[in-house]
């Protein structure tokens, strides 16, 4: 991301939180001799909280006024706060400055002494959206009632027999998602026999994080915990291992089973190298024999971890084959289009044409139709709509990372698919693969739903914005950009 595309800091003069003193413009804080230098964007968190001292802002209230228009996802909000707490010295079991409030948010607990030329960050200003609420969500998960398709995947992992599940998929495809509604049916649904628990690891590169974000986990669930009758005292610890091993049995001993909701699991890629150990350990939790079903969301990347050492078998065992998740189907498609579980009054009214035109370009891609169907309801045109996002760098960065995720022959198979429709034997030709290998490719690619059938039966590129992004330069070096 340039550094245009990033929010200014706000602009605020000293201010006092406890007995700290806080600096915005020079990005510290200090109390008697001890200096803590601050990133900016804690910062921009603390000033929101410290305007809003006393009272409970959610993670969507601080997404909004800090990180306007740039996704993020949760983690960032948790890891953001952990990091404040960290500088302050607070203790998220006792605190004196930030208190979580489960499944609501944070509330700044410490007095704020605050001059009157502190302010918000300028995105918190910038004026709300007037008229009808559009109902697309671009750039956070969802669940509930805008949360379409998906039925298989529900089914499999809340009434299947496996409990060691992957879900694999492409950037934006919708992981956090799927994992945000299980939660929401574990918890709304007490006769499954789950207590879910969503674990988000981005950022836990380093074994610490990794605690604390387990540790932030558990007080997330604090509320189903108790309904439960388990009080989090009882199964918190400084190990995430130990916590995990107490929850486990305090669940069933109550007749109930752990759901574990593991989202961005490529950071144990990272933990591995610094500790193997440690996943050693996680992979012997995750295969408790009793009382917990691990469920993994991820790309590709976490194939890496799929290979065995000489100390253990690979941390993937059992969770093969992943459930692959694709572009959603045709129905599923249409109804998110038409949002069709709002009442009609807040329904977009897109015309039937407008419907096809918006899933054909998307290929059934939930995120990017909710960004065309956001686009085109804010600029009043489905065709400037289309052309915006053919042009936009963060749609490209997604598509360039996934790209670089993907093995050759599939990468030479899209190439060759810019110029289709083509069958199989066509692709063979073109590609210069043998038969197998393109058959292996070409299922790989449709379960990503990477490439579709048209009526004819010949394989084609599913999304039309990802088709010009291929044919504008994808080996321009963008492409090869994949995150570490």
């Amino acid at each position: 991301m340039d550094s245009t595309d990033t929010p200014a800091p706000p602009s605020a003069s000293k201010f006092r939180v406890g007995e700290w003193q806080v600096e915005p413009d020079l990005n510290r804080i200090s109390c008697d001799d001890r200096t803590i230098q601050l990133e900016p964007k804690l910062m921009d968190v603390l000033v929101y909280l410290a305007l809003n001292a006393g009272r409970v802002v959610s993670k969507i209230d601080i997404t909004d006024a800090v990180w306007p228009d740039v996704f993020i996802t949760e983690s960032v909000i948790t890891r953001s706060i952990a990091g404040l707490r960290r500088s302050f010295g607070d203790d998220v079991k006792n605190p004196r400055f930030i208190e979580t409030i489960s499944k609501r948010g944070y509330r700044l607990i410490a007095e704020v002494e605050i001059g009157a030329s502190v302010h918000e960050p300028p995105a918190s200003r910038a004026p709300k959206n007037v008229g009808k609420r559009i109902p697309f969500v671009v750039g956070q998960w969802v669940r509930e009632e805008n949360f379409y398709g998906r039925e298989a995947v529900i089914e499999e992992v809340l009434h299947g027999n496996r409990n060691w599940l992957w879900l694999l998929g492409t950037r934006r495809i919708g992981k956090t998602s799927v994992l945000k509604q299980l939660e929401h049916i574990a918890a709304s649904s007490p006769d499954l026999g789950f207590v879910p628990v969503f674990w988000d690891l981005q950022g836990a590169d380093r074994p610490e994080e990794f605690h604390l974000d387990f540790a932030e986990a558990l007080l997330d669930a604090e509320e189903r915990l108790e309904r439960g009758g388990i009080e989090i005292q009882e199964v918190q610890a400084g190990d995430c291992f130990e916590s995990l091993g107490r929850l486990r049995r305090k669940l069933l001993s109550k007749g109930r089973r752990l759901l574990l909701l593991c989202d961005e699991v490529e950071e144990l890629i990272q933990l591995n190298r610094q500790d193997p150990s440690l996943l050693r350990k996680l992979r012997r939790a995750f295969h408790s024999r009793d009382g917990i079903r691990s469920v993994l969301a991820s790309s590709s990347r976490l194939w890496q971890l799929a290979e065995a050492d000489e100390d253990t078998s690979p941390f993937l065992d059992g969770f093969t084959p992943p459930l692959s998740l694709g572009s959603l189907s045709d129905a599923s498609a249409r109804e998110l289009v038409l949002q069709s579980r709002l009442p009609e009054a807040a329904r977009p009214g897109f015309s039937d044409d407008e419907v096809e035109r918006i899933r054909s370009a998307c290929g059934n891609h939930p995120y990017q139709i909710q960004l065309l169907c956001r686009r085109t309801l804010d600029r009043g045109n489905l065709d400037n709509a289309i052309e915006e996002i053919a042009h936009d760098r963060a749609v490209s960065f997604f598509f360039s990372v996934d790209f670089g995720l993907l093995g050759e022959a599939e990468r030479t198979i899209l190439r060759v698919l810019v110029d289709g429709p083509y069958s199989s034997e066509r692709i063979a030709e073109e590609s210069e693969h043998t038969p197998e290998e393109v058959a292996a490719s070409l299922a790989a690619l449709s379960d990503l739903g990477l490439i579709a059938r048209d009526p004819q039966g010949r394989h084609e590129i599913a999304s039309q914005f990802l088709r010009r992004w291929l044919s504008e330069g994808a080996d321009s070096g963008e492409a090869s950009r994949v995150e570490s």
